[in-house]
């Protein structure tokens, strides 16, 4: 049996912890490094986030020994338009950061990019969801 991730609580915990072991990242790539660095580190480690908690993360209803197809990233559709409307939102808000921001401001369009690919899977995983229930 595969490790499954079914109660709220649990699904809470993962988001938390996973959400301070990416900004650990970045700070300390920022750190060690430089900027970019913390931003590249910072990405990488939220995508790998994401899609871990995609394979681990079932819903009511869901076989917990089973495997999802790999686009499908929520057990509703509902969840994956409201993931993608806040990455949107999360997109626009850096973006109008990034106006003020001289010197970082390419870091900032790695960033909006990141939220937009991330929305854009979740929109692609709810509307094949909608189609197929």
């Amino acid at each position: 049996m595969q490790y499954r991730i079914t109660s709220p609580q649990g699904k809470v915990t993962y988001v938390v912890v996973g959400y301070v072991v990416a900004l650990t990242a970045a700070v300390v790539g920022a750190l060690a490094a430089s900027p970019v660095v913390g931003v590249v580190v910072y990405s990488v480690v939220v995508v790998l986030l994401v899609w871990c908690g995609t394979r681990l993360f079932r819903g009511e209803g869901e076989d917990p020994n089973g495997t999802r197809p790999m686009w499908r990233m929520t057990a509703r559709p509902t969840a994956g338009f409201v993931l993608a409307i806040l990455l949107i939102l999360q997109a626009a808000s850096t973006a109008i950061n990034a106006a003020s921001a001289q010197r970082l401001a390419p870091l900032y369009i790695v960033a909006v990019v990141l939220s937009l690919g991330l929305a854009a899977a979740y929109l692609n995983s709810s509307l094949r969801l909608r189609r197929t229930t």
